[in-house]
């Protein structure tokens, strides 16, 4: 399956700024960007109509703040969105059951079983997570230690599968962003449904390197990777608090 936030390269707009004007409008299925009144579509040719005003405001900023040449690295709000409608809706069974799968070995699931003090913040880190899937969610999910893979229950894996398909095609365009980057769909659900602000999401997600970077130092790969990482986390959450 083609991974759902890849904009094929050939498809990624290359072309010098040819508009001047960037302007927004409200049609009855949603909001429509234009430029200099011709409709902005997607990659795949397909209508693009914003559900919500706020975010479509944000995807005409970034259009309009566009120079001589189209960069769809700064566009993400764009790239969300024609996600959802190029990406998502086309194949959507498959992606509610790759998020669902997601949850069925979530990272958050896996400690530590040689170095005690690292399980120890893991289970202090990720326990009030999983906690509050039960809670919330009524997804109660086993834990174990070390990586071989373990097993959840059928009925949790089922009852994964119905959290994520209530979600529409929009929101599971950013909302798997977030588990694919964590590795973790509590966590994704646990950003979507503002239970932890994103920077304390991301510590979660990417704990054990951070635990490693502390125990062993700096090193400018692995930083800019989790920076990388963090962004991309960020920008997915900007993105889900303008659908709501």
């Amino acid at each position: 399956m083609t991974p759902i936030d890849k904009i094929p390269s050939d498809q990624k707009p290359k072309a010098k700024r040819f508009w001047t004007e960037t302007s927004l409008k409200q049609s009855d299925d949603g909001y429509i960007i234009a430029l200099d009144g011709r409709e902005v579509k997607t990659p795949q040719g397909s209508a693009m109509r914003v559900p919500q005003r706020v975010l479509a405001d944000a995807i005409c900023q970034e259009w309009d703040d566009q120079k001589e040449e189209i960069n769809p690295e700064t566009m993400p709000m764009f790239k969300f969105t024609v996600t959802a409608i190029d990406r998502v809706t086309p194949q959507r069974g498959a992606i509610v059951q790759e998020l669902a799968n997601y949850g069925a070995n979530d990272l958050l699931c896996y400690r530590e079983e040689n170095d005690q003090r690292l399980s120890n913040h893991q289970h202090q880190s990720w326990q009030p997570y999983l906690d509050w899937m039960a809670a919330t969610h009524a997804i109660n999910l086993n834990v174990f230690s070390g990586i071989m893979p373990g097993d959840q229950s059928q009925d949790m894996k089922n009852a994964m599968r119905d959290l994520v398909d209530r979600h529409d095609d929009f929101t599971l365009a950013g909302l798997h962003t977030m588990v694919t980057c964590s590795g973790s769909l509590v966590l994704g659900l646990a950003a979507k449904h503002k239970h932890q602000p994103i920077d304390a999401i991301f510590e979660a997600a990417f704990l054990d390197d951070l635990w490693q970077q502390d125990k062993w130092g700096y090193d400018a790969e692995t930083d800019q990777r989790l920076k990388n990482h963090q962004a991309l986390l960020q920008h997915a959450h900007q993105y889900l608090e303008m659908l709501d």
